[in-house]
């Protein structure tokens, strides 16, 4: 089993699990919205995940599970109980795939066969004992699979009658194309559904072939290659697949590995937490100790006591770390797949490229990283970059660019996925959102362009015309935005039209140990990544400038932008005349001035995001503990200049 489709399997089973636990509280309070659209985001997270692979019958029952919920979650009416029971029944059984596929590499023909009866909700209870059941007379053999010869030797296992629709071209389709990808063809049959006209009134463009066929290759790949015409073809399995003899495995053994619930690594995290709060407590005692205290031998080799323990806590600590430390390529491996099929299903050639992937981040934050990474790329393909006509009207090449780049700024990593695509039309975002309600047309109108774009984070926005199983269904960068914030990362947009779109996701690298510089400001204090710290000055109020966007200094013959870190919190700014205490930060690519009223000390601790009505609170990092006791909030001063 390759890695991609082991890692399918792992999350495959969360995300069910996860929309289980929310139909099943659903159930209790069916007019909840909150447990509905979180059911309804785990589907369509799960549906995309299923669509990397072959697996045509998982697709299709998620896809109506999909309709189901987003018909609810678009009427004002609570979802009834026979359909959460249709729903459940739906996800219990895509883990049965999944446990096929772990098993035995594909989904079962006799688990395929339930698809269709599960999509539309009629299965009952009775059909899942698993007892022995008497097999169902086979119906008769239609007389156009009759009509077919596999040829001496062969065998044939499908028989698929394919009639594309009278438009099929102008929707895309190539049947033709699509037949010759058909694998170990045995027999091709050509009719036409309709009498042939004169060849004066012939159209070329309008379908009108009934093709019968006969194909040696499994059920499941027939499938998959006709998954985008399911109402326009009927494909009847003949026979089992003949199973291949098992290979002998002569590779070398698997490197041993141990996998622990990820829980057990929370609860030593917290524990070497509490150590780390116990520890910086000590600290500040013993300061005072010393001072008071006028044995110096003693008081000297109580502090040799407290940095061995530092340095313990310390190894502790990096040894926990780096268990949960995983590589971002486990959240961002499948894209390439994904974009390279979407590139083929819609006509739009495009070559991506990730770069930074091999960076380490805490194994929490990549397993929730994978559903925000799937809504970007998703969105650039169906609504960024054109298809290759416009881009030829436009002057652009062929293929499109989508990238994505990740790089390490301080104690975080910043994703950028950037498409060179049409951009985003301000004047779409408002019309879409005044057709759905979202805000009324005058409001709409007196928009800047840069809050028209804001609009796109509203819950249940969308700018698609017609429902896909892309687009259309207001699932995009509010889940996002909400899903980023739950781990203390925040969402960046930027565009420009006719150029392109770059999504950028700023995340922690990890929820656990964080060296601060704690600092004086309005009366409060205040925790900064020492990451984000370059250095710190002293600046004389002679030696500031007021500059048009507001007040700069000279470092080392370079102009520096200068913010108050009181104003920036809006509380009061008791600068005066005396000299300023400067930190000097780097803001992506940026160095600013920052102005405090003291330092007071550097220190390490655990920083903890964000929960409950603030999370996603702008310029907040998080919050941990002081030494004495007290709550530091922690900044994120990108988030916090940025939003000013």
């Amino acid at each position: 089993m390759d890695e991609l489709m082991a890692q399918f399997i792992v999350e495959s089973r969360e995300l069910v699990q996860s929309g289980i636990k929310e139909l099943v509280a659903l159930q209790a309070e069916p007019a909840d919205r909150a447990h509905l659209d979180a059911a309804f985001r785990t589907v369509h997270t799960l549906k995309g995940a299923v669509g990397l692979f072959d697996l045509a019958p998982l697709q299709t029952t998620l896809h109506k599970a999909e309709d189901v919920l987003g018909q609810v979650r678009a009427s004002a009416a609570a979802i009834d109980g026979a359909q959460v029971e249709a729903l459940i029944d739906v996800l219990e059984w895509i883990e049965l795939c999944v446990d096929d596929i772990e098993r035995d590499g594909a989904v079962s023909d006799e688990r395929s066969g339930r698809a269709l009866a599960l999509a539309l909700g009629l299965v009952s209870d009775s059909d899942t004992v698993a007892t022995p059941v008497s097999p169902a007379p086979q119906p008769a053999m239609p007389d156009w699979i009759k009509a077919l010869r596999p040829g001496r030797g062969k065998t044939a296992t499908v028989a698929i009658r394919y009639v594309p629709h009278p438009e099929a071209f102008f929707s895309g389709d190539d049947p033709l194309a699509l037949v010759a990808t058909v694998p170990d063809l045995l027999d091709l049959r050509l009719a036409s559904r309709e009498p042939w006209p004169d060849a004066d009134k012939l159209d070329p463009f309008r379908a009108n072939l009934v093709m019968d066929m006969l194909s040696g290759a499994p059920l499941a790949t027939v499938e998959a290659i006709f998954r985008m015409v399911p109402d326009q073809v009927q494909i009847v399995p003949l026979r089992a697949a003949v199973a291949e003899a098992p290979e002998t495995n002569t590779a070398m053994p698997a490197a041993r590995t141990l996998r622990i619930d990820a829980g057990r690594i929370d609860a030593i995290m917290d524990i070497v937490g509490e150590l780390i709060t116990t520890r910086n407590g000590m600290a500040s005692q013993l300061a005072a100790l010393v001072q008071g205290v006028g044995d110096r031998e003693a008081a000297g080799g109580l502090a040799a006591s407290q940095k061995a323990f530092d340095q313990i806590v310390a190894q502790l600590h990096g040894a926990v770390l780096r268990t949960r430390m995983v590589p971002l390529s486990q959240a961002s491996r499948r894209l390439p797949r994904m974009v390279r099929e979407l590139a083929t299903r819609l006509g739009k050639p495009t070559s991506f490229e990730m770069r930074g992937e091999s960076i380490e981040v805490d194994k929490s934050i990549v397993d929730e990283l994978f559903e925000p990474l799937l809504h970007i790329v998703r969105n650039a393909m169906d609504h960024g970059i054109e298809a290759e006509a416009e881009r030829l009207a436009s002057g652009k090449s062929i293929p499109a660019t989508l990238v994505l780049f990740a790089r390490r700024q301080g104690d975080r990593v910043i994703i950028t996925i950037k498409d060179d695509g049409r951009g985003i039309d301000p004047d779409a975002i408002r019309t879409a959102a005044v057709s759905r309600g979202l805000i009324a047309s005058d409001r709409a109108g007196a928009l800047s362009d840069d809050a028209a774009v804001d609009l796109l984070f509203t819950p249940g926005f969308s700018t698609a015309k017609t429902v896909s199983d892309l687009s259309g269904r207001g699932v995009g960068l509010d889940a996002v935005r909400s899903n980023v914030a739950r781990f203390g990362g925040r969402v960046e947009l930027n565009s420009r039209r006719g150029q392109g779109t770059e999504v950028i996701l700023t995340l922690p690298l990890s929820f656990a140990m964080t060296q601060l510089l704690v600092v004086s400001v309005g009366g409060e204090r205040y925790g900064i990544a020492m990451d984000s710290v370059l250095e710190t000055v002293r600046v004389l109020p002679k030696n500031v400038s007021a500059i048009r966007s507001g007040r700069a200094f000279v470092l080392r013959d370079r102009t520096i932008p200068l913010l108050s870190l009181a104003q920036l919190l809006q509380l009061d700014d008791v600068q005066g005349d005396q000299e300023l205490t400067v930190l000097m930060v780097a803001v992506g690519e940026e160095r600013i001035g920052l102005v405090v009223d003291a330092i007071a000390e550097r220190t390490e601790t655990v920083t903890r995001p964000l929960s409950g009505l603030l999370t996603g609170m702008a310029g907040i990092a998080g919050t941990t503990l002081t030494g004495d006791g007290k709550v530091l909030l922690v900044l994120d001063l990108g988030g916090l200049i940025g939003w000013r």
